[in-house]
């Protein structure tokens, strides 16, 4: 069995710093309280099977994912997530695997409570580009595969620092703004994200967030590491909780400018999902998508249905059906179904 490890040298001797600093930093915590309890252990798995179309079924374990954070004080409040992805278990034709996986550390950053409602975070963490990529975690995601709109042309993840202002915390408007001035820290390969990025700024205005609704418009300018390519991205993403049902949509456009041959000059898309409750935590869902590429002549078309049981929000079995018309370079049809839960 082989592990590939991260390319950065000094990648894991950062994520084993940065959990000993929780450990043995109680001088930052509340000397009338253990320092241990400001430490909080968490994580989640997912297990996916697919089966798509012209290709094998295969059973893969896709995240397994750690979490340490330390809440002590508003200047030291670390956060760490080191994942091991896409370790196969399974293939159609060969029989067992588990022969090699990923590791590599997802989240690394601290944050600082400047004001009641000003916090800088600085380390590696999530571009706040969409409230999909926010929440990721495949148990608090209703669909097993990602929707393009979501994630395909933009920086999902920020080596730098960021500061959000909350004007209303209980309607959850707020602003954030982020900038990466570096090349991307610890950063799966291109076969699991489309580009590297060398320098990203962008900014996110969330108008509403509860538990009713939400809505936010984003903007992102980043450059393609390796790659003369500049990538200018607006995008808005809403979702709206009903009694009968949870209705999502996310509309991107990203103008691309770059020396290599492309077929147009911007990535653009959007889906609508739709999550009905059935009975007994069982839950309908539906998504469209339409999403056209700039290197590909034909965009892809991508309708989905599935259900979902979540017995408990914690956990959740998957299964949905996935028809690509156009393009299936990304999303192929097929069956897919996943097991997820967070712990």
């Amino acid at each position: 069995m082989s592990f590939y490890p991260p390319s950065n040298h000094y990648t894991l001797m950062s994520a084993f710093s940065l959990a000993m600093i929780c450990f043995t930093l109680p001088s930052f915590a509340d000397e009338e309280a253990s320092w241990l309890d400001a430490i909080t252990l968490s994580g989640y798995t997912k297990l996916k099977i697919s089966s798509p179309n012209h290709a094998p079924t295969s059973v893969n374990l896709d995240d397994l994912s750690l979490f340490v954070s330390g809440k002590f004080n508003r200047w030291f409040n670390p956060f760490l997530e080191v994942e091991a992805y896409n370790i196969p278990l399974w293939e159609e034709g060969h029989g067992a695997q588990f022969n090699s996986a990923q590791l590599i550390v997802e989240r690394m950053y601290n944050d600082i409570e400047i004001t009641e409602n000003n916090t800088l975070r600085t380390g590696k963490f999530l571009a706040p580009t969409n409230h999909w990529n926010i929440i990721h975690a495949a148990p608090l995601v209703w669909t097993t595969n990602r929707p393009l709109t979501s994630s395909y042309s933009r920086a999902n993840y920020i080596t730098g620092a960021s500061i959000r202002h909350d004007f209303d915390v209980l309607t959850g408007h707020a602003l954030e703004v982020y900038v990466q001035p570096v090349e991307d820290f610890n950063h799966k390969p291109t076969t699991e994200h489309e580009r590297h990025y060398l320098t990203v700024a962008g900014a996110r205005w969330i108008t509403h967030e509860d538990l009713d609704y939400y809505f936010a418009v984003s903007v992102q300018d980043a450059e393609v590491e390796h790659n003369v390519e500049h990538r200018d991205s607006v995008s808005i993403d809403g979702n709206w909780q009903h009694k009968w049902f949870e209705l999502e949509s996310e509309f991107v456009f990203t103008h691309v400018s770059t020396n290599q041959f492309h077929y147009h000059n911007q990535d653009w898309g959007g889906y609508v999902q739709m999550a009905v409750p059935l009975v007994e935590h069982f839950n309908l869902i539906t998504r469209y998508e339409h999403f056209e590429f700039a290197n590909q002549s034909a965009a892809a078309n991508t309708a989905l249905g599935g259900v979902v049981y979540r017995p408990v929000p914690s956990l959740s079995f998957k299964v949905e059906w996935q028809q690509t018309q156009g393009s299936v370079f990304n999303n192929q049809t097929g069956l897919y179904s996943s097991i997820a839960v967070l712990f």
